[in-house]
């Protein structure tokens, strides 16, 4: 719970950083019959406003979802073509993540990380249409959040 906590408090900072460098930038610049504002402020908290937040190197996890486009079980040819599948998707499709991933018994693939079902249905529909694909569907999980 507190790791939870932890999480949603820095999320919630760092936006709050992404949104003071947009006042900055709005704040300074200069409009015909108005004021002119200056923001002093240290040259390292700019260079830190809008940056990715990190909790020991890593980008924290949320619940979310990913796009399953293979699903096999736990045998030495599932993971080739889990992998095999992989360098598909980071070829035909780049721009987002593709995961190789084994929970027993099933190896599957899974492509993207989605803060919404919607969004991952979208880009499933996408991938459908191609008609590349045995199964393809969209699999709720932790995700990696996005930049």
């Amino acid at each position: 719970m507190k790791r939870y906590l932890l999480i949603i408090s820095m999320l919630f900072c760092a936006f709050v950083l992404e949104a003071q460098n947009n006042i900055v930038h709005e704040l300074e610049a200069e409009v015909q019959g108005k004021g002119r504002v200056k923001v002093n402020q240290p040259a390292r908290l700019f260079d830190l406003m809008g940056s990715m937040v990190t909790i020991d190197g890593k980008t924290p996890e949320v619940e979310g979802y990913r796009v399953m486009v293979y699903s096999g079980n736990n045998s030495r040819q599932a993971r080739d073509e889990a992998n095999a599948m992989a360098e598909y998707m980071r070829t035909k499709f780049p721009g987002s993540e593709v995961y190789v991933v084994f929970e027993p018994p099933i190896r599957s693939c899974l492509y993207g990380d989605y803060r919404t079902r919607e969004e991952a249905e979208a880009v499933m529909y996408r991938l459908k249409a191609t008609r590349k694909f045995k199964e393809i569907s969209v699999k709720k999980c932790m995700i990696n959040l996005p930049y």
